[in-house]
C-alpha cells in the first residue's frame, strides 16, 4: 500500500517564489536518495490561513518513506538547506502522512 507525505508551508509575505524554488531543490534532494513522485504545489485559491505552498512525496510504503527521510536528513546539504528555510517561513511546516487506499489501477 503506497503512502503520501505532505508538508505545508506558510511563506513570509513576498517570499513565496523563493520558497517554491527551495522546495524544487528539496525535490531534487529527495530524488537523489531514491524518492519518487515528489512535487511542489502553489496555492491558488484557498481558505484564510491555508498554506501558501505544499510539498508532496509519494513512497511505495511507510518503511521506504522512513528510509528516504533518514537518508535525506543525514545529508549535510539538507541540513544547510533547513537553516536557510526558516527565514522564508512564518511558522514551522506541518507534515501529514496519508495511506493511499486506492491507486485506481
Amino acid at each position: 500500500m503506497s503512502c503520501l507525505s505532505r508538508f505545508t508551508f506558510h511563506a513570509v509575505p513576498g517570499k513565496t517564489g523563493q520558497l517554491e524554488k527551495e522546495l524544487i531543490r528539496l525535490a531534487q534532494m529527495v530524488a537523489s536518495v531514491g524518492g519518487i513522485k515528489s512535487r511542489v504545489l502553489h496555492t491558488h485559491f484557498a481558505s484564510s490561513g491555508a498554506p501558501d505552498v505544499v510539498f508532496e512525496q509519494e513512497a511505495s510504503d511507510l518503511a521506504d518513506l522512513e528510509a528516504e527521510i533518514t537518508k535525506l536528513t543525514e545529508n549535510p546539504e539538507f541540513q544547510l538547506w533547513t537553516k536557510k528555510m526558516s527565514s522564508l517561513l512564518t511558522q514551522s511546516p506541518k507534515r501529514e502522512i496519508y495511506i493511499i487506499l486506492d491507486d485506481h489501477k
